[in-house]
């Protein structure tokens, strides 16, 4: 079984890099959710409570 070539390797760690470029940016959008709620909770109308 012959070893991968460098270009598998190149195109798997570019893989890796956009996987945790969208884990990353999930992240900061939760985290401003998060926030977001915090700041405003008294705010926000909550009819369906």
């Amino acid at each position: 079984m012959p070893d991968p070539t460098p270009q598998d390797d190149r195109k798997h760690h570019r893989h890796a890099v956009y996987a945790s470029e969208t884990t990353g940016l999930l992240l900061i959008a939760f985290v401003l959710l998060v926030l977001t709620l915090i700041r405003y909770w008294h705010n926000i109308h909550w009819s369906l409570r």
